[in-house]
């Protein structure tokens, strides 16, 4: 007899609708798969059998096919265990073949016949909903996230057996209970709440702290430069922080990204929490990137819609960095094989951190570094010029002074000490924003603007113009760094809420794009 079940299969962002054959045939007891499945999917045969056994069904005792259709498409992971076993039991009459009409499944199965929860559910339930099944079954730890689809009914259960118990006795009564909202889950949960804003940081270093309004305003990446200790890493935890909240589309793509990575966890709404990731600088191109051979999204894709923080940048892979340019650029990475190419979101505030020089302390006023020109020129060389052309912003940070250690540490509960004032605050911010949503197409940032764009809406004044055209001609800027200058130079006129760029604006820019990485250069100061 045969029977057939659906389900969905990962690929990339996106899950892919997948049928599971099951047919018995005379012939000695075994189970045989087919249709490229991957190890997981193999060894589903000792848990399926396993499974029915312990649940109280009947074993198959003849030979069995398990088709995984379209045959020529490779399917990874145990999701497939749930609707392997419910086939098996339509086929061999335990189960009313018209329970599993109209039904998606996805689900793992445990020895005892428990169903344990898999990654890639909401990807799984968008499809469902999109080959509008009449419910999507899954083990009850995926059903709060399997209903953040908004009209999908979600039938879960804990075990195999409670689960064929309520198909048998119909759906109506199973089902989780749907938001009564059109749109996705907007609630915080407590654990995805961030952690208060802490002005101290922001406070001691002034010029870092303008580098990063204008980074979390327009989407800029940010290079800072310092001697150990300055406060590179605690300045770059306080750029989430900052960043304006996500909108419900953002908040659903993220948390379907993380539930694709298998990061997401038990959740009752979408992720509300901008990322901030920060691999060590040990990591692989695919653990940065992503790959395998069902590509997963890596650290680059997680951060999507945060802050990727690379600190030490220079103890990276040159070769592993420069696979970044183009990701960076485009906002999305495409990973191709032999059989399938897919993409995954990467638009990313990129906050990278290192040294000046290998003992840490070139241009430091107290002339602690013994580094020779030589040594400074190799550590540099570790980064390529085409990378370093792609950070629109790069500042220069100073050791703190004594005074000030002190205001490092939060010594009262006042929340006014809390706020930032003027341009550098979250409300600030967020308005800047705004005008750029109104202003640019399709809601674009600035730093996504294209030559095109920028001169048909940045509204720059013709003196500003001229002075960008000295500052291009003398440094003998690349054209991406001469537009990325504009770009910088817009979004500093958004955060003083001027209508267009002038002279002071594009002035301002230039200071973060003047720190020389060259090792006789005198850094002992900052150009603003």
């Amino acid at each position: 007899m045969l029977a057939r079940c659906s389900s969905a299969s990962l690929q990339g962002m996106e899950a892919l609708p997948v049928t599971v054959e099951v047919d018995l045939a005379p012939g000695l007891p075994g189970l045989q798969l087919v249709g490229l499945p991957d190890t997981a999917i193999q060894e589903s045969r000792e848990r399926v059998r396993a499974a029915l056994r312990n649940s109280g069904f009947r074993g198959p005792l003849v030979r069995v096919i398990v088709n995984l259709a379209p045959a020529d498409r490779r399917k990874e992971g145990p999701a497939f265990d749930l609707p392997i076993a419910l086939a098996l039991l339509v086929a061999s009459g335990q189960l009313d073949p018209k329970k599993l009409e109209g039904l998606c499944c996805a689900g793992e199965l445990g020895l005892d016949g428990s169903l344990r929860s898999c990654r890639g559910i909401l990807a799984m339930a968008c499809q469902a909903k999109i080959q509008q099944a009449k419910a999507f079954v899954v083990p009850s730890d995926n059903a709060a996230e399997a209903s953040l689809v908004a009209g999908l009914t979600i039938i879960s259960a804990k075990t195999l057996r409670q689960l064929v118990e309520q198909l048998r006795h119909g759906i109506q009564h199973n089902c989780c209970p749907q938001p009564k909202r059109t749109e996705p889950a907007t609630t915080i949960s407590p654990a995805s709440a961030s952690e208060p804003l802490s002005a101290a940081p922001l406070t001691i270093q002034h010029f870092a702290r303008k580098a990063l309004a204008i980074a979390a305003a327009g989407g800029h990446h940010l290079l800072m430069v310092g001697p150990p200790g300055c406060g590179k890493t605690m300045l770059a935890r306080q750029l989430p922080k900052i960043l304006p909240p996500l909108s419900d589309a953002e908040a659903l793509e993220l948390t379907r990204l993380q539930s694709i990575a298998g990061t997401l966890g038990s959740v009752t709404s979408l992720v509300r929490q901008r990322p901030f990731r920060a691999p060590h600088h040990s990591t692989t191109a695919a653990g940065l990137l992503g790959g395998g051979v069902n590509p997963r999204p890596g650290e680059l894709s997680l951060a999507h819609g945060g802050v990727l923080f690379l600190d030490e940048l220079t103890e990276f892979p040159r070769s592993i960095l420069d696979q970044l340019r183009q990701p960076l650029e485009e906002g999305v990475l495409w990973i191709s094989r032999a059989r399938l190419r897919c993409a995954f979101p990467c638009r990313v505030t990129l906050v990278a951190a290192t040294n000046p020089c290998p003992c840490g302390w070139h241009g430091d006023p107290s002339n602690r570094c013994r580094c020779s020109e030589l040594q400074r020129q190799r550590y540099w060389n570790r980064l390529s010029g085409p990378f370093l052309d792609r950070l629109d912003l790069q500042c220069r940070l100073e050791p703190v002074p004594t005074g000030q250690l002190r205001r490092c540490f939060k010594t009262t509960d006042d929340p006014r000490e809390n706020q930032l004032e003027g341009s550098f605050s979250p409300e600030a911010i967020q308005t800047a924003r705004i005008r750029m949503s109104q202003r640019n197409p399709g809601g674009q940032l600035n730093s996504q603007l294209s030559a095109l764009e920028l001169g048909r809406y940045a509204q720059i004044e013709e003196r500003a113009f001229q002075c960008w055209e000295q500052v291009v001609s003398k440094r003998q800027l690349s054209m991406r760094s001469s537009l990325r200058l504009l770009r910088v130079a817009r979004t500093i006129a958004d955060l003083e809420a001027l209508p267009k760029v002038g002279e002071q604006q594009l002035a301002d820019a230039i200071c973060f794009r003047s720190y020389d990485h060259t090792p006789s250069a005198n850094t002992s100061a900052n150009p603003h």
